[in-house]
C-alpha cells in the first residue's frame, strides 16, 4: 500500500464535544473517528464544520485564542506504525493573518519531527525538529485556500516543501524522526484568534505500484453513504426497522442505537452505496471503506467487494471493544478489474463484511 490516509472529515461529519476537560489528547464525544482533540474546553464551534470547505461538503476547523478557550489542535495516527518516508498534501486556509502553527509531523506525543508555522508577515516558516530550515515568503491572504505539500525521507535527512504546486523548495540536511502523528494546529498559543481550516488531506508513503509519490490530487468528494441492501447476502441481523443500510448509514452517529450484528462466522452482508457523482474524467485514486465496529470477543470483519457476480475478499482487519477507533480499509485499485477504478465500476460496486472467528 502507499496510500496511508485521505482525510477531509466526512467520516467525522457530526462530532460532539465533552465541555470541561482538563487538557490533553482525548476522543471526540459519541463520535467514532481517527482524531483526538487538545482542549480545554471543547467548543461546538470548531472541528468538523461545513460552513468552509474546499470540497465536499465538510472541512476541518481550529478555533486558537490566547487563552485556548477553544479546541488548539488535533491529531490522527499516520498507521499502526511511524513512517520514515512519506508525502504529505493538504488544503489550508486562515480567517486572519497571524502567527500560528499550521501543521507537524510528530514521532510521538512530544517529539516533532517536523513543523510548518506562519508569522503576520504571511510567511511560512519550516522547521527539522528545532531547526528553522526555511523561511518562505508568499502573497497570501485571509480566506484563502492555500495547497502545502512536503516530502520527508529520515535515512537522507531529506526534507522537500512544494507550495501551490510551485517549484519544490530543499529544506534538507537535518536528522528528523520518522512521522506516526498527523498534528493539526498547536497545543498552546500566545496570538490574536484566528480560525484555520483544513480540507483534502492525503498522506502517501513509497511503496507499492500507485500513489507512491507526491499526491498527484487533493480533491476528496462527500462521503458516499450505504443506501441499499444486497437481498441475496444479508445474514447480519438488524436492530430494529425493515432495511439493513438503515441501521449502518450513521447520517448522524447513533452507536447502539441502531447496528446490525452477528453471532455466527462466515456470515457476510453487502449494500449499495449512493453513486459517486463526478465529471467523467474524475481519476479516482482511492476508495476508504469505514467500518464503525465493536466486539465481545475475539471476532475480526474481512471488507467484501462485490459486482457483477464476482466477490473478493480483502484481508481480515480487528476489530476494537468499543465503536470509538473506526477501521479504516484503503482500496486503491479496484480488486474486481484488478486496476484503477473507474466512476462507472465504482458507482456499481457493492461493499460489505463477513464475520470472522478468531
Amino acid at each position: 500500500m502507499a496510500l496511508k490516509v485521505f482525510d477531509s472529515g466526512e467520516a467525522t461529519r457530526y462530532p460532539t464535544y465533552a465541555t470541561g476537560d482538563t487538557g490533553g489528547w482525548t476522543k471526540i464525544a459519541n463520535q467514532p473517528s481517527k482524531w483526538q482533540i487538545w482542549t480545554t474546553r471543547a467548543d461546538t464551534g470548531a472541528g468538523v464544520q461545513t460552513t468552509v470547505k474546499y470540497s465536499g461538503t465538510t472541512a476541518y476547523r481550529i478555533l486558537t485564542a490566547p487563552n485556548t478557550a477553544c479546541i488548539a489542535a488535533l491529531r490522527r495516527t499516520l498507521g499502526p506504525t511511524a513512517l520514515p518516508e512519506c508525502y504529505l498534501s493538504v488544503m489550508v486556509q486562515f480567517s486572519t493573518l497571524t502567527t500560528c502553527d499550521i501543521l507537524q509531523l510528530m514521532s510521538s506525543a512530544a517529539a516533532t519531527s517536523v513543523k510548518i508555522t506562519r508569522n503576520a508577515a504571511s510567511q511560512l516558516l519550516v522547521y527539522a525538529g528545532a531547526t528553522l530550515k526555511k523561511t518562505i515568503d508568499t502573497d497570501w491572504g485571509g480566506n484563502e485556500w492555500h495547497k502545502i505539500q512536503l516530502h520527508l525521507k529520515t535515512s537522507t535527512n531529506t526534507l522537500e516543501i512544494i507550495l501551490d504546486d510551485g517549484s519544490i523548495i530543499d529544506c534538507s540536511g537535518t536528522a528528523m524522526a520518522d512521522a506516526y502523528y498527523l498534528l493539526l494546529g498547536a497545543l498552546t498559543y500566545a496570538g490574536a484568534v484566528t480560525n484555520m481550516y483544513y480540507d483534502c488531506i492525503q498522506v502517501n508513503d513509497p511503496s507499492g505500484s500507485v500513489n507512491n509519490s507526491w499526491p498527484t490530487s487533493p480533491l476528496i468528494p462527500t462521503a458516499l453513504r450505504p443506501s441499499s441492501d444486497d437481498p441475496a447476502s444479508t445474514d447480519w441481523t438488524r436492530s430494529s426497522g425493515s432495511n439493513d443500510f438503515d441501521m449502518i448509514k450513521e447520517t448522524n452517529p447513533d452507536l447502539d442505537s441502531t447496528y446490525v450484528y452477528s453471532t455466527v462466522a462466515g456470515n457476510d452482508s453487502l449494500y449499495g452505496f449512493t453513486d459517486l457523482a463526478e465529471p467523467a474524467n474524475a481519476e479516482i485514486i482511492g476508495v476508504c471503506l469505514t467500518i464503525v465496529a465493536k466486539r465481545s470477543d475475539a471476532a475480526q470483519v474481512i471488507p467484501l467487494v462485490y459486482r457483477g457476480g464476482t466477490t473478493v475478499e480483502l484481508t481480515a482487519v480487528d476489530i476494537g471493544p468499543d465503536y470509538m477507533d473506526p477501521i479504516e480499509v484503503i482500496i486503491e485499485l479496484d480488486p474486481i478489474a484488478v486496476g484503477p477504478w473507474t466512476q462507472t465500476n465504482l458507482n456499481a460496486t457493492e461493499f460489505g463484511f463477513k464475520h470472522v472467528q478468531v
